[in-house]
C-alpha cells in the first residue's frame, strides 16, 4: 500500500494528518467559469464531454477531449429557472437535469443546448440532488421530501409517474441521494439527530422485473445510528456496488461508511473511516477504488476488503481548490468546496463549488489504476 489511514471501529480516530505520497495526483486541467459554472455541483461524462450542473442557477457542457485543456463549448445559464441545479443525467442526445424542477434538454449540437421538457410539480419534484436508473425510468431524490419517478424510455419526451413522500412511511426526512441496487433502492437521508439516514426500498419484485408503482414500494430496512462519531448522520451520498454492498457519505461526522445491503431487511454498517478532509459530498466507486472528495481534498480508498476499507492517496487544495472558505450573505462560512467527481481512463474528474470550477487529476501510480479496474 501506498500509505494507509485503516477503518475505524469502535471509537473515531484521533484527528491527525494523513501522510499522502507525493505526485499520485497531478493537476493537469482546469477550467473555471463563475457564469457557466456558477457554484458547480454535480459532473458527469459522456463521450468528449463533461457536464456540470451549478447551484447559482447553470448547466455547462465542456469539451475534454484533451484532459490537459478542457474548453466550455456551451452553457445555459439562467438564476431562476435553473436555481439549485445539481444533479445531471446524459442520454445520448439527450442531457436530463435536476433542479427545482426536472428538465430534458437537447444536446445533439452541444454548442446549442436546447430545452424540449420541464416537468415540475411542487412539492413532489423539487430540489432535485440525485438521480439514477432502473430500467426506463429515473428515479429522483428530491429534498424537498420526496422520491420522484420520471419515465424515460424516450428520454426527449420524459413523462412523470409519482412520487413517494417517504417522511410518510418513516423513510428519510431529506432524500439527499440515491442507488439501485438489484431490484431495491439505497436512498440516504441528509437531515442531522436522526436515529437512521440510510434506507433501503424495494422498489420492483426481481431486478429484471417492471419497477413497482410507488404505492407499492416498500420499506425494506434501515441501518441504525448508535451514539457516537462513527454514526452516518448528514447523509448525502451513496454508491453501490458489488451486488452487496453501499459506500455512504456523511457530512457531519466527516466519515465514510460501508453498508452491506445482502440482506435488504437487514443492512449493516461494516465499516466507518474517516475522510481525508471535511465533508464527503462527493462520491463514486471503479473497481475496488472508492472515490471521495471533500473540503479540499479528494481520496482514493481501497475497497477490496469492504470490511476494512484503506485510503491509499489523497490530492488536498494546491491550484485545485484555492478558496478554503466562502462566506456570503453574512452567513457563516462554507467549506465543502470539492464537491463532485468522476474517474475515467486514468483521470478524476473533479468539481471545487466555491471556485467556480472543474478539474482534471491525472492518476500517476498504476497500483491504483489498477484498483479502479483499468488494464
Amino acid at each position: 500500500m501506498l500509505c494507509c489511514a485503516p477503518a475505524t471501529f469502535g471509537q473515531a480516530a484521533p484527528s491527525t494528518e494523513v501522510i499522502r505520497p507525493p505526485g499520485v495526483f497531478e493537476l493537469v486541467g482546469l477550467i473555471r467559469d463563475d457564469r457557466a459554472l456558477n457554484q458547480a455541483h454535480d459532473v458527469e461524462l459522456q463521450g468528449d464531454l463533461a457536464f456540470v450542473p451549478g447551484k447559482g442557477g447553470s448547466l455547462a457542457i465542456i469539451n475534454v477531449r484533451n484532459p490537459s485543456a478542457p474548453r466550455l463549448i456551451s452553457s445555459l445559464v439562467d438564476p431562476v429557472e435553473y436555481a439549485d441545479a445539481e444533479t445531471v443525467l446524459p442520454m445520448g442526445d439527450t442531457v436530463l437535469l435536476g433542479t427545482r424542477d426536472f428538465f430534458a434538454i437537447d444536446i445533439s449540437d452541444p454548442a446549442k443546448p436546447r430545452v424540449l421538457k420541464k416537468i415540475s410539480d411542487r412539492p413532489r419534484i423539487d430540489l432535485i440532488n440525485g438521480m439514477a436508473r432502473f430500467g426506463k425510468h429515473v428515479l429522483t431524490a428530491n429534498k424537498s421530501g420526496y422520491i420522484g419517478v420520471i419515465d424515460v424510455a424516450d428520454p426527449k419526451n420524459p413523462r412523470y409517474v409519482g412520487a413517494l413522500h417517504t417522511a410518510a412511511t418513516g423513510g428519510p426526512k431529506m432524500p439527499h441521494d440515491i442507488a439501485v441496487w438489484g431490484n431495491h433502492a439505497i436512498v440516504v437521508d441528509s437531515q442531522q439527530h436522526q436515529p437512521s439516514n440510510v434506507f433501503v426500498y424495494k422498489i420492483a419484485q426481481t431486478e429484471s422485473s417492471e419497477l413497482l408503482p410507488v404505492g407499492e414500494w416498500t420499506l425494506s430496512g434501515k441501518v441504525p445510528n448508535g451514539a457516537n462519531s462513527e454514526d452516518l448522520q448528514g447523509a448525502n451520498r451513496v454508491v453501490a456496488w458489488g451486488g452487496r454492498y453501499a459506500g455512504v457519505g456523511a457530512f457531519q461526522p466527516d466519515r465514510v461508511g460501508v453498508i452491506d445491503v445482502t440482506e435488504a431487511t437487514k443492512p449493516r454498517t461494516v465499516a466507518n473511516m474517516p475522510v481525508c478532509d471535511i465533508d464527503a459530498t462527493g462520491m463514486a466507486i471503479y473497481g475496488s477504488m472508492l472515490l471521495v472528495s471533500g473540503g479540499e481534498c479528494v481520496e482514493a480508498i481501497d475497497v477490496s476488503d469492504p470490511s476494512r476499507p484503506v485510503s491509499v492517496a489523497q490530492y488536498r487544495g494546491g491550484r485545485l481548490f484555492p478558496t478554503r472558505a466562502l462566506f456570503k450573505d453574512g452567513k457563516a462560512p462554507r467549506y465543502d468546496n470539492g464537491h463532485d467527481l468522476v474517474y475515467r481512463d486514468g483521470y478524476i474528474y473533479v468539481t471545487a463549488q466555491n471556485d467556480n470550477s472543474l478539474g482534471i487529476l491525472k492518476v500517476t501510480d498504476p497500483k491504483i489504476r489498477e484498483l479502479a479496474g483499468d488494464k
